[in-house]
């Protein structure tokens, strides 16, 4: 059993391999060659030995993903010594926007790439009309004062800015649009950004600022036009994942499209491509966010094998989600390897990791504990608020030393306020996704009523539990160590029980 569990999450070990080749290459210190080198090493090695040596295959495998990360992180450039000496002589810049906007509600914050610097500048724009101003693709020329990014509160900054390639931050005071791009991706891209923000135009029409602000993250995941006071409630109280577009939201999204594919009588290998549909048309429109882009890859996963299995090509029992994240994880690493730093990258990978491990078959205490319930306990109310909770505590228990490790915090009433605020942003999401579809017409401001309600609703629990003594309690940061060992340790016991369980079943 522990074999068969080794050889089925290949895809987890060589991202672990991967991701921890980039964590130790800058301790290092050695030359991208020599990364490169040693990952050639490594895979001809493995070949040679894995006569004489059956796991010597694996190992050398294992070992060219390790250099093969080390020099993945060694070939980013750092910037150039003279950008500190020029970036604050700047006064006008002329660019091109290459990210979807972020849409404040006097402002606008965008990045731009410039021939002139080696990267990205971001740019902040206040405006009185900052729906429409600026698009993706657009070449503009903007008049202000850069500088360079500076650290604040204990946060590093600057290093959060360089692993996206952004090396300064401008403040316009003038910005004019020169041109558009013309290439057939640009176009097709700008289009996208153009809906987006014509969707936002309209809700904002037809809701109050404060609650179109919470649609906006809600929908569109951006955060930029929400007021402080509503957006430390969600952090303080750990509901923060509410208002970035991720796996959370796409499931919901997906879920009702399934459904209704499956009642439809749509067999797996027509309805899979159309939920894949679905899928790029969330990309389109919301933009390439990472958290998004992780659920879309654990999709592709995921209904690839289902596919396969539904054609007879493969067995439906070699379709392993954890395998689906892991792909995803190399992927996003092998674009930006500096991402594995980010609180919003490890936390996002630890909360899916975590629930699928709750559920898998080799780990699934939560699958097995529903089929051991009694028969009046089996109700399938009963079964769909264990579920709930199962999922609340796993996600919990993985990002809790993230969590701890980057905020200095952990919130001890997460897990009982997710079993009512999930539900309430799954009604809130469909709510909204229903405004989207009728925005064009007539009754978008009848139809958007009880979103905004329930946006309302949702709102007014994360002040209320935000309100409450220790919803959230600030620790010390090296505590993330010991939280890691304790969720570690707690995996390994139910493991163990599984596996106990397993061989028990077998005699």
């Amino acid at each position: 059993m522990i074999l068969y569990v080794i050889m089925i999450y290949e895809l987890v070990q060589l991202a672990l391999a991967f991701g921890i080749g980039i964590l130790v290459e800058p301790c290092m210190g050695l030359h991208s060659t020599v990364w490169l080198l040693a990952a050639v090493a490594g895979f001809l090695g493995g070949m040679i030995v894995r006569r004489w040596l059956p796991a010597g295959l694996w190992i050398g495998l294992l070992t060219a993903m390790f250099a093969f990360g080390g020099f993945r992180s060694a070939i980013v450039a750092p910037p150039p010594d003279w950008l500190g000496r020029r970036v604050p002589v700047l006064t006008e810049l002329t660019g091109t926007v290459d990210a979807y906007p972020d849409v404040g509600l006097a402002d606008v914050r965008f990045d731009m790439r410039l021939p002139q610097l080696p990267g990205r500048v971001r740019v902040y724009w206040d405006t009185e009309h900052p729906v429409g101003s600026v698009h993706l693709g657009d070449e503009v020329r903007i008049r202000g004062a850069a500088r360079l990014p500076e650290a604040f509160e204990g946060f590093d900054y600057p290093s959060y800015l360089e692993r996206r390639g952004i090396v300064a931050i401008f403040y316009a005071d003038e910005l004019v649009t020169v041109s558009t791009a013309r290439t057939p991706l640009s176009e097709f891209l700008r289009f996208g950004d153009r809906m987006r923000q014509r969707l936002l135009s309209r809700l904002r029409d037809a809701m109050e600022p404060e609650v179109a602000a919470l649609a906006q993250s809600l929908l569109f995941g951006d955060r930029s036009a929400l007021d402080s006071e509503t957006e430390a409630a969600f952090s303080e109280t750990g509901l923060m994942h509410l208002l970035a577009v991720s796996g959370l939201h796409l499931g919901i999204f997906l879920g009702l499209a399934w459904w209704v594919l499956r009642r439809l009588g749509v067999r797996p290998r027509f309805a899979y491509p159309l939920i894949g549909g679905l899928v790029l048309l969330a990309l389109w429109i919301v933009g390439p966010r990472v958290s998004l882009i992780r659920a879309g890859l654990l999709f592709a996963f995921l209904g690839l094998g289902s596919v396969l299995a539904d054609l007879g090509w493969i067995l439906r029992r070699w379709i392993c989600p954890l395998n689906g994240v892991a792909s995803a994880a190399i992927v996003l690493l092998a674009i930006q390897p500096g991402a594995i730093h980010d609180a919003g990258f490890q936390l996002t990978f630890a909360a899916t990791a975590s629930i699928l491990v709750a559920f898998q078959r080799e780990f699934g205490w939560a699958s097995r504990s529903i089929l051991r319930l009694d028969g009046r306990w089996r109700s399938r109310a009963f079964q769909s608020l264990f579920r709930l909770i199962a999922v609340a505590a796993a996600a919990q228990a993985g990002v809790l030393p993230v969590i701890a490790w980057h905020f200095g915090a952990v919130h001890p009433l997460s897990i009982p306020l997710n079993l009512v605020a999930v539900p309430l942003a799954a009604l809130s999401l469909w709510a909204g996704l229903l405004s989207l579809v009728f925005s064009w017409s007539a009754w978008l401001s009848w139809i958007a009523r009880p979103f905004g309600w329930l946006l309302e609703g949702l709102r007014g629990l994360a002040k209320g539990v935000a309100s409450l003594p220790y919803s959230e309690i600030l620790v010390d940061p090296g505590l993330a160590i010991w939280f890691a060992g304790f969720v570690g340790f707690l995996l390994l016991i139910l493991a163990y029980r599984e596996l106990s369980m397993s061989l028990s079943d077998e005699e």
